[in-house]
């Protein structure tokens, strides 16, 4: 499958496995396809550098360059109608579509409430893993 991951469940996968981790091991393991932009990876790294999460730079850069070995980067020039509530979130439409995307992978109540954009299914972790 073709898929785009939201940051919120990479940062899931890094700190708390589960659902979001079997995911990223699908993209690992050769599975699926990861799509990722510049931007998708601007917002990883800036939410976990977050005091919260008490993470050293290094190590943040280290889990995004893995993310990046094993993504396909776009460079989207598409431009997108405002569909989500929060215009952050366009984002992640622009990279599903750009990377002619079968699935949308998100913890996102913004992203969720969508169900599907232009025949991309967007999910939680748990429901793609149910499907695939």
């Amino acid at each position: 499958m073709k898929i785009v991951i939201d940051s919120n469940v990479f940062v899931s996968a890094f700190f708390w496995l589960g659902n979001p981790r079997k995911v990223f091991d699908r993209v690992t393991n050769g599975l699926d396809e990861l799509y990722i932009t510049d931007d998708i990876l601007q917002e990883l790294s800036s939410v976990m550098t977050r005091e919260k999460f008490n993470l050293e730079k290094n190590k943040v850069d280290n889990y995004v360059k893995i993310i990046e070995y094993f993504s396909i980067k776009l460079f989207p020039d598409n431009n997108i109608e405002d569909i989500c509530r929060d215009p952050d979130d366009n984002k992640i439409l622009k990279c599903g579509l750009e990377g002619n995307v079968d699935y949308i992978i998100t913890g996102d109540k913004d992203l969720l409430v969508l169900k599907e954009y232009k025949k991309i299914k967007i999910v939680t972790p748990k429901e793609y893993l149910d499907i695939v």
